[in-house]
């Protein structure tokens, strides 16, 4: 199910007609015509980028890359000159990578409705069997191809490649066995031209759209058994048949000649879990049918870290580690290296002196001695009859209900914030316990965006993640677990010339994107002016925002924003649905130059979705693209926004498409 309460369809109308009148037929094919350039992509011309390094050493040798025919042909050593004829792009010292790989997205196709019981109705009206249908099949549907279905707009392919992407593994989500994922790198070309790998992994979740039967964690289970059980009966009769021997024609049934491929080992399941619990589960499973598995996810895989390292079970790592919970020593550590030398922020001799052991919560000091006035009594009381009421000055009425100026403000425990800091560090270190532990992983952006899974990985690397590591992770180590290190994830003669040019390392703070060669073609990309990534001088999304689709219908959705210097962005969106839900969820993000890029996580009804919202700032109007993700596809449609005066409270909005 889409965002059916954000969209609005554009069919076209079935009664359009056209003449039959030649010069009427002429002009139909030529304005409904591909441009010419768009027929056939030319293929990229032989290229040498020189004066580039391998190595984030600034004294590392500067080396050139030759690319032909989109691989890269040969690696020219320091001052080799490239061969004739080919275009030279200069890399002016720019820190050669191999471009990203993201190794786990469940976005770039669409999902149709199928049919759950693919087998006759049972006649109700006859000696009615009290059991299951022989094909019910809710949850389960292995063989289906994200590759013959997939559907990546240019905006998404185009936020990849900002971030340093050139290849999507893009996997099926929200059924017990999903499908097949594919492998489709994110150049401006054909989408059969994209394709690298068509089946890779199986996906599976405890998950199944629809209703009935299952829709527990016991019915997945038992679905899953009992699929898997078919799927073994199945080939013993398909061979049985094949032999000649009695037995009645088995049923066509693609669904578990699929299952039989993971039955067999022929084929990695990857499968989506983020809880210690599920994780087990999975690993159960895969001892008691034989499977090769994988697992997606992974918030919780270091505290089973051991467990997957002993069975050899890879972790395909999303970084969703929810709102960062603030430190609370981060203060006073701050406080302590900007103290000037010799003199210490903690107390002194004088401040112990004054120092008072901390309060119980809810309760107020009791002092040694009655504090002293602050004031004469003479000034005391003639305060009081300036603030007594008069004729002239009636008094407020609701006076009374005003809050005391000493009101005492609930403060939570040190202990307790530092507790929750301590929780919130586990889940993003993560990745740092499975390296520790010895267990393959690689980074995947899942229901989120190549921005955020970058952020995370930056994150992670300032957490104390080595950067080889996390270059590894998004290159060489995703291109071995899809099949593909033959290809993807290094600079080496053969490879496919997938190449990021870097001014620094990709993780540090002012690290920019010049150039982006993905099969050769390549993308430059323009510095900002503001190099440190902060937002232009007069750009400031502090306020309320409305904003609209085309072919809306209803008001508009409204946000209240707050952005700090850094270009930082929190907030709310709110808007109601058509069934009068209302719906009002959290936003961040940033804003750099007078560029923004706003994030919303969604859960409506139980219906969950990722939002993004990426666009320009105009003054006071806002314009962009907005794509939702949802487990099963995502969708994308443009916007404008306007800045609300500030004494302009939105009205409720009665509905949202």
């Amino acid at each position: 199910m889409g965002p059916a309460f954000l969209f609005r369809p554009f069919p076209i109308p079935q009664s359009m007609t056209f003449s039959s009148s030649p010069v009427a037929l002429l002009v139909v094919a030529f304005c409904f015509a591909a441009p010419l350039g768009a027929q056939n992509v030319r293929d990229p011309q032989p290229t040498a980028i020189v004066d580039v390094r391998l190595s984030s050493d600034p004294d590392a040798a500067r080396v050139g890359i030759v690319l032909r025919d989109g691989r890269i042909e040969r690696i020219l050593a320091e001052g080799e000159e490239p061969p004739p004829g080919v275009l030279v792009i200069e890399g002016d010292g720019a820190l050669a990578l191999p471009a990203f790989i993201d190794a786990y997205a469940t976005s770039g196709f669409e999902v149709g409705e199928r049919e759950a019981a693919p087998d006759m109705d049972t006649e109700v009206d006859a000696n009615v069997h009290i059991d299951m249908r022989r094909a019910n099949r809710k949850g389960l549907r292995p063989s289906f191809r994200v590759v013959d279905a997939l559907s990546i707009e240019e905006g998404t392919r185009e936020g990849y490649r900002n971030q340093g992407f050139a290849a999507l593994h893009s996997c099926p989500a929200g059924e017990i066995l999903g499908g097949l994922s594919a492998v489709m790198t994110l150049r401006e070309a054909s989408l059969r031209e994209c394709i690298v790998a068509a089946e890779v992994f199986a996906t599976a979740e405890f998950r199944a759209s629809g209703r009935g039967y299952p829709r527990t964690l016991m019915g997945y289970h038992a679905q899953l058994r009992q699929f898997f059980l078919d799927a073994r009966w199945q080939e013993q009769r398909l061979a049985r048949y094949a032999s000649g021997e009695a037995d009645r024609r088995p049923p066509f049934d693609p669904e578990l000649e699929a299952a039989g491929e993971l039955l067999r080992g022929e084929r990695r399941l990857l499968c989506r879990a983020n809880s210690v619990r599920d994780i087990r589960r999975w690993l159960k499973l895969a001892e008691e049918h034989g499977l090769r598995i994988a697992i997606a996810g992974g918030a919780e895989a270091w505290k089973v870290a051991a467990e997957l390292a002993q069975a050899q079970v890879p972790v395909l790592l999303e970084l969703d580690w929810g709102k960062e919970v603030e430190d609370p020593d981060a203060e006073e550590e701050s406080e302590a290296e900007d103290a000037p030398d010799g003199e210490e922020t903690g107390a002194g001799p004088e401040q112990d002196a004054e120092a008072e052991p901390e309060a119980e919560i809810g309760t107020e000091p009791t002092p040694d001695v009655a504090p002293e006035p602050t004031q004469e009594p003479e000034q005391e009381q003639e305060k009081e009859r300036e603030a007594a009421p008069t004729d002239e000055q009636p008094a407020p009425e609701e006076e009374s209900s005003a809050e005391p100026e000493n009101a005492l403000e609930y403060t939570e425990p040190i202990g307790v914030l530092r507790e929750r800091r301590r929780l919130w560090e586990l889940k993003r270190d993560c990745a740092l316990r499975l390296e520790e532990a010895g267990v393959v992983f690689a980074f995947g952006s899942s229901d989120s965006s190549s921005a955020e899974l970058i952020k995370g990985v930056r994150a992670l690397v300032q957490a104390g993640l080595d950067e080889s590591i996390a270059i590894r992770a998004l290159t060489q180590t995703p291109a071995a677990l899809l099949g593909l290190e033959q290809h993807l994830g290094e600079l080496a003669p053969g490879f496919d010339a997938d190449i990021a040019l870097w001014t620094l390392s990709p993780f540090k703070k002012k690290a920019h994107l010049d150039w982006l060669f993905i099969d050769g073609a390549a993308h430059e990309y323009k510095r900002e002016d503001q190099e440190n990534g902060e937002p232009a001088e007069g750009v400031d999304l502090t306020g309320g925002w409305s904003f609209s689709y085309e072919g809306q219908d209803g008001p508009p959705a409204t946000m209240e924003l707050v952005m700090d210097e850094s270009g930082a962005v929190t907030g709310t969106l709110s808007f109601t649905t058509p069934d009068g839900t209302p719906v009002s969820s959290a936003v961040e993000g940033n804003v750099r130059g007078a560029d923004f890029s706003l994030h919303v996580d969604l859960d409506i009804s139980g219906w969950s979705a990722k939002l993004s919202i990426e666009g320009q700032v105009d003054g006071d109007e806002i314009s962009g693209d907005a794509t939702w993700k949802y487990s099963g596809g995502e969708d994308s449609e443009a916007f404008d926004g306007k800045r609300l005066p500030e004494d302009d409270k939105p009205e409720d909005n009665k509905s949202v498409r």
